[in-house]
């Protein structure tokens, strides 16, 4: 028994592996983990600095590169957790689950060997942030002396345990078969954000270990250096190169026996999480699944078509088939494509999405620009990040590429239907704007308008699937409530005026278009 189990939890572990590493998203992912890295140790004539501390700077030694690339761990369980979701999902819509349903595996044994695989991917995305470390070390180095210990150790202690707790919240996540998948890449994100600000208010819930490195650092240089000024902080923040500062050498961490038992607690926690879904885990249970997929959501209601048999003719002959008429009419597939979008929506996202239009009409009009129109567009995000993607999800790909002309009727029809929607629930603060004689907000709105179409359709037909649109407008969101103005999509942000963010966006929305009509019709010569 006990061999059968650890054969089992192996098998589903590897299969799992092999198929994730082969994917485009793990390449993204690694790419992305290396510039990350890069951007974490600048070069000392930068403008910019990732971890600020005031009046000093870190000597770029072995144990200043290691804290700096284990300081990017809140990144790395952003990156980690879009790259290792839906592996149970997966399971259940190619019909592997109903197999597995069939053995004597467990619903503990396959979770965990979902967790190891989930794990085994991060591990192998860490080992690779390991080599660029010590690449980076080599191009970044003020020292010749490599210390291989202070250098890796921190990626071994802080991120590894991260990447294990990431590996099981995506897992937990997965386990919910009725949530949808697109809200669980909104919802991670900002559980994410929430996690990294606790950790910076409480050193015992600093989860993925995010403020462990700083907090040592801080109080080894107020220990050191008397003069400094006592500032600190991590982000990107832009400094004069020009500027004289201070050197400060740091000897590594001082790694405790509390630092070591917090990260198991986490871990141990985790995999504790784990087991409690377990015990309410389906295990592809068909009928459960069918029950809660017929069961409406919060935000969408599922179709079913259910035919009634004593309608059906018994036999159809060539006379009772309809004579086919050649006729096209683009407005018909236009009104079509927007019926699409919006149809299986509930009552509550309908509800929602008017008491935000109308409430844009009567509010004052700086708040309608600079809150509402954003939420009620961010609020269609499930909406959007469907097109491009939906054929192939629905498995009517063959059908709609084997039509007439695609590219020329179906693709524009949608993008066109897409940009109208997000005009209509722009008009009134367009329209108020409009009356204020500022033409230029008025501009940076249509562009606005053009630009989330543009993104969710393009980045649907390059990946074939939703999460790209829903992750980075989710992050995209984030970032313009926070006021950078680089992700200023409507323009209210005042800065942007004075840069143009408005002429990037279109810049931007026009080459993304040219991209999608291009993939599309790659797509349709290669199917």
């Amino acid at each position: 028994m006990g061999n059968y189990t650890i054969d089992s939890i192996y098998h589903i572990a590897r299969a799992d592996f092999l198929q994730r590493i082969r994917s485009y998203y793990f390449l993204i992912a690694l790419g992305g983990c290396i510039f990350l890295i890069y951007s974490f140790v600048p070069a000392l004539d930068a403008g910019y600095t990732m971890v600020s501390l005031g009046n000093y700077r870190g000597f770029y030694n072995s144990a200043w590169i290691g804290s700096m690339v284990a300081n990017c761990v809140p990144f790395f369980a952003l990156i980690g957790f879009y790259v290792v979701n839906y592996a149970v999902k997966r399971d259940i819509d190619t019909g592997v689950g109903q197999i597995i349903a069939t053995t004597r595996i467990t619903k503990l044994q396959y979770l965990t060997g979902k967790l190891f695989s989930n794990f085994a991917v991060l591990s192998l995305m860490m080992i690779v942030v390991a080599v660029m470390t010590v690449v980076m070390f080599m191009v970044r180095g003020e020292t010749s002396h490599v210390e291989f210990g202070k250098l890796l150790l921190p990626l071994l202690i802080i991120t590894v345990p991260a990447m294990f707790i990431v590996a099981s919240i995506a897992l937990i996540f997965d386990s919910f078969s009725n949530l949808n998948r697109g809200l669980i890449n909104i919802i991670y994100f900002f559980l994410w954000t929430i996690l990294i600000g606790l950790s910076m208010s409480h050193p015992f819930l600093d989860v993925f270990g995010f403020n462990t490195t700083l907090t040592e650092i801080t109080n080894s240089i107020s220990t050191i250096h008397q003069d400094w000024n006592g500032e600190s902080g991590t982000g990107l923040l832009l400094r004069d190169p020009a500027d004289s500062i201070n050197v400060f050498t740091w000897e590594g961490m001082n790694w405790s026996t509390s630092i070591l038992l917090q990260r198991i607690f986490w871990m141990l926690s985790a995999y504790g999480f784990v087991f409690l879904t377990s015990l309410g885990f389906s295990r592809f249970d068909t009928s459960k699944i069918k029950e809660r997929m017929l069961r409406p959501s919060v935000l969408f209601k599922t179709k079913t078509s259910l035919v009634d048999e004593d309608h059906i003719p018994s036999k159809i002959t060539f006379r009772d088939i309809p004579f086919p008429k050649a006729t096209f009419s683009f407005f018909r597939l236009l009104l079509a494509e927007m019926r699409l979008m919006v149809k299986g929506n509930t009552i509550l996202w309908f509800l929602f999405s008017i008491a935000l239009f109308i409430t844009s009409i009567f509010t004052p009009l700086d708040f309608s620009y600079r809150i509402l129109l954003p939420l009620l567009w961010f609020f269609q995000t499930l909406i959007l990040s469907k097109l491009g993607s939906r054929e192939i999800n629905h498995r009517c790909n063959e059908y709609i590429f084997s039509a007439a002309f695609p590219v020329r009727r179906q693709l524009p029809a949608m993008i066109i239907a897409a940009i109208l929607f997000m005009v209509l629930l722009a008009s009134p603060v367009s329209i108020r704007l409009l009356l204020n004689k500022d033409l230029y907000s008025v501009y940076a709105i249509a562009v606005g308008a053009l630009f989330i179409p543009a993104f969710a359709i393009a980045s649907g037909i390059l990946t074939g699937g939703s999460k790209l649109f829903e992750v980075f407008f989710t992050i995209i969101i984030y970032g313009y409530f926070n006021g950078v103005i680089f992700f200023d999509f409507t323009g209210a942000i005042k800065e942007s005026h004075e840069l143009g963010i408005a002429h990037y966006l279109l810049a931007s929305t026009l080459a993304m278009i040219i991209l999608a009509f291009l993939v599309r019709k790659r797509q349709i010569t290669h199917t």
